[in-house]
C-alpha cells in the first residue's frame, strides 16, 4: 500500500513539473510605430510580441491585463490598448497599467494618429502623461478619430471639435463603416474624404473592414474574399491592389504603414504579413520565448 501512494505522489510531482501545453499565440491589435517594422503585436490578455530585428515577433515575458484588449494605439513609444468594457491600458517598462478616466469607464479607444478616448459624451486626449478632458460631444460618442482635428460619430451624426464647440461636418452622411482617421472613413462604397466630400469607389465586389493612414494622405486597407487577402491602397482617387500571400486565411487584426512605403499586417492567429517598400511581402509567426517556470518543490510524502 506504501509503494502504490509512493508512486501516486511521484506522479503527482511529474505532472507539476511537466509545462502545460500552450495555446498558439493570438493576436488581437498592432500598436504603430514610425517604422512599421517596429509595430508592436498585442494578443487578448495583454501579450506583448515585440521585433527582434530579424523580423521576427516575440514575446519574452509573460504578465498581462484581466480584462480582454481589443484594439491599440501608441504615442511617444507608448502603447495604449482599448479593452472590452473597461478603461485603456498603458504599457511601459514591460507593464500594464490601467488609465483612469471616470469610475466605472467603458471607453472607446479613438484611431488616427492622435491618441483619443471617448467614454459616453466625454472625450480624453491621451497624449501626455494625464489625460486631458476635451470638450463633451452633444451625444454618446461611438467612434472617434484624431489627428490635426477631431472627429466623432454619433447618433446625430458625424462631429467635428472646433475650439471647445462641436459642429457637424457639412455634407456629411449620418454614419460610416469606421473611422480610419480625421480625414478618412469607411463607407460601404468605398473612402470618403471628410474635407472633400468625395468617395474613391471600390471595385466591384471588394470590401475593406481594416484601414490606416499612411503619410496622411493615402489609404491602405486589407480586403479578405474567399480564401484571397489583399492590400488595397487608396490615393488621389485611385485605387491599387496586390495579393498579401498568408498560406491561411484569418481574420485581420491590425494594419500599420509608415511614410518609407513599408506596411506590416496581423492576423488573429499570430501572422505577420511585412512589405517592404519595394512590394515584396515576407510572412511570420510570432512565437513565446518565455523564461522557463521554476518548479516548485515536490508534494510531501505520506508515512
Amino acid at each position: 500500500m506504501l509503494d502504490a501512494v509512493r508512486v501516486l505522489v511521484i506522479l503527482a510531482a511529474l505532472a507539476v513539473a511537466m509545462p502545460a501545453h500552450a495555446a498558439p499565440p493570438t493576436l488581437v491589435a498592432l500598436a504603430p510605430a514610425a517604422d512599421a517594422r517596429k509595430a508592436i503585436a498585442i494578443g487578448p490578455a495583454g501579450q506583448v510580441y515585440e521585433p527582434d530585428g530579424n523580423g521576427a515577433w516575440v514575446r519574452t515575458q509573460a504578465g498581462g491585463v484581466a480584462e480582454t484588449l481589443v484594439a491599440a494605439t501608441s504615442v511617444g513609444g507608448t502603447v495604449i490598448a482599448g479593452a472590452v468594457g473597461s478603461t485603456p491600458f498603458k504599457l511601459k517598462g514591460g507593464a500594464w497599467t490601467s488609465i483612469h478616466l471616470q469610475l466605472k469607464t467603458k471607453a472607446i479607444l479613438g484611431t488616427g494618429s492622435r491618441a483619443l478616448a471617448a467614454v459616453g459624451k466625454s472625450i480624453y486626449a491621451l497624449d501626455s502623461s494625464q489625460p486631458t478632458k476635451l470638450a463633451d460631444a452633444p451625444a454618446p460618442v461611438t467612434a472617434l478619430a484624431g489627428g490635426k482635428a477631431v472627429v466623432a460619430a454619433t447618433a446625430k451624426g458625424l462631429l467635428r471639435l472646433a475650439g471647445t464647440a462641436w459642429k457637424p461636418i457639412k455634407k456629411a452622411p449620418r454614419s460610416v463603416n469606421a473611422l480610419v482617421s480625421d480625414r478618412f472613413a469607411l463607407v460601404d462604397k468605398g473612402v470618403l474624404d471628410l474635407e472633400t466630400m468625395k468617395i474613391t469607389s471600390w471595385p466591384a465586389g471588394l470590401r475593406v473592414t481594416d484601414a490606416t493612414v499612411v503619410g496622411g494622405t493615402a489609404v491602405v486597407g486589407v480586403s479578405v474574399r474567399g480564401k484571397t487577402v489583399e492590400l488595397v491602397t487608396v490615393k488621389a482617387g485611385k485605387v491599387e491592389r496586390e495579393t498579401i500571400p498568408f498560406g491561411d486565411v484569418s481574420p485581420i487584426v491590425g494594419i500599420v504603414g509608415d511614410k518609407a512605403g513599408r506596411v506590416v499586417v496581423a492576423t488573429r492567429d499570430g501572422h505577420i504579413g511585412v512589405r517592404d517598400p519595394k512590394g515584396a511581402w515576407t510572412i511570420t509567426e510570432v512565437r513565446d520565448e518565455l523564461p522557463a517556470a521554476k518548479p516548485g518543490p515536490a508534494p510531501a510524502e505520506s508515512k
